[in-house]
């Protein structure tokens, strides 16, 4: 046991006789004694202590420490749905608990002590650690946990997690994207239950619905790898995406576990460290309807396959900078005389109806040209009604 000295009594006498102050208060007091918990100090100290005390309250916790135990129960309680592999705890403290302190360490000219706030939360950690089995991270800790002195509130903050998946669309008429509610254009009324969005269906509904069934979360936020027309159909290897996964209470799935509804099939799915800061570089194999204004016949379509194939294509934003797209194959067989099947691969990101129909037309609203296209090359007007993606390929997957 770590010897208190007679000077360390004495001042702990004239502290005591004025201000009551609870074991872990007094023993922070004097980090001079080593080896010990500040409540142990602060036990041995005032055993030591011969004058008479001020009774009362603490004078600078009001007793909160003394609620530790009952702090970390509750904590222990809420976490028992919650997997997680390290944690870190916070404190919101009454602003007046660290003034009382700095002022009775001012008065008594008290040096080197720990912050109430700093016990607190190493306290209740060791509970926390010592129950659960799990260690304490201060860095990058899956869970987060606040305790608040000033409301008595217990908020746990898990981190987010992070997932890459790729989902097949095997039905036309679903948008990718939720759409926001046109009612209220996304502020959130009666009509779309004070959501935002729209009630209609889409892939990220679908596969946000999963995704929080899944971890047992409160949301799912979507980076996705290039993006498809409602009335598209996915195929091949499906197209990839990643998720942010809000607060979930599970870490783990099984990555086997598929899901299938209303013709969205969730393919693969793996949790990741973290959503590329860039998006990833990626082709796509598409497969496109398409119409003429004119008749046309087989040697205009092996002019336009020709021209095509292994050709860059110069697209010209509205008041971005023009960028270049690789064509890498272009094939194209003819359906009937004002009809065609294009079937080709390409960089990710190219906008295929202004691909094939020319900065004539009204589709890809957000791009101003894109050159040499179907329509300029075969000189007619073409559209693309229907398109399919077949495949996506990432880069250095």
């Amino acid at each position: 046991m770590p010897s208190i000295g007679k000077s360390i009594t004495n001042l702990a006498g004239i502290i005591l006789a004025d201000y009551p102050l609870c074991n872990w208060c007094l023993g922070r007091q004097f980090p001079s004694i080593k080896g010990d918990s500040n409540e142990v100090k602060g036990k041995m100290i005032r055993k030591e202590v011969k004058v008479k005390t001020k009774k009362g309250s603490c004078f600078i916790c009001q007793d909160s420490m003394q609620s530790l135990k009952e702090n970390s129960a509750k904590i222990l309680e809420q976490l028992k749905d919650y997997e997680f592999d390290d944690f870190l705890i916070g404190a919101k403290l009454p602003k007046d608990f660290m003034e009382r302190e700095d002022s009775l360490r001012a008065k008594f000219k008290l040096r080197g002590g720990e912050a109430i706030k700093s016990e607190i939360t190493k306290e209740i950690g060791k509970i926390i650690a010592s129950k659960t089995g799990k260690r304490v991270n201060f860095r990058k800790p899956n869970m987060t946990i606040l305790v608040n002195l000033v409301s008595g509130e217990i908020d746990l903050n898990p981190k987010p997690l992070f997932v890459y998946g790729r989902y097949l669309k095997m039905v036309r008429g679903f948008p990718q994207k939720r759409r926001k509610c046109r009612n209220c254009r996304g502020k959130g009324c009666s009509e779309c239950e004070y959501t935002g969005f729209s009630k209609e269906q889409s892939v990220e509904q679908i596969l946000a619905q999963n995704l929080i069934k899944r971890f047992d979360a409160k949301g799912a936020k979507f980076t996705w790898i290039g993006g498809e027309s409602s009335e598209s159909l996915v195929l091949g290897n499906g197209r990839p995406f990643y998720a942010e996964i809000v607060k979930p209470k599970l870490r783990h799935t099984d990555e086997s576990e598929m899901l299938e509804e209303n013709g969205i099939i969730l393919k693969k799915i793996k949790i990741v460290d973290e959503i590329p800061k860039k998006s990833p570089n990626f082709m796509v194999k598409v497969s496109a309807h398409i119409k003429f204004a004119e008749e046309i016949d087989e040697e205009k379509l092996y002019v336009l396959k020709e021209k095509l194939q292994n050709s860059e294509v110069k697209v010209v934003p509205l008041k971005k900078k023009p960028f270049t797209k690789k064509i890498y194959e272009f094939d194209v067989e003819m359906i009937n005389e004002r009809e065609a099947k294009a079937t080709f691969k390409c960089d990710g990101g190219l906008n295929i109806k202004r691909f094939i129909s020319s900065s004539n037309s009204d589709v890809g609203k957000y791009l101003l040209e894109i050159t040499p296209n179907v329509s300029e090359v075969i000189g007619m007007k073409a559209d693309c009604d229907t398109f399919d993606i077949l495949d996506v390929e990432v880069l250095n997957e």
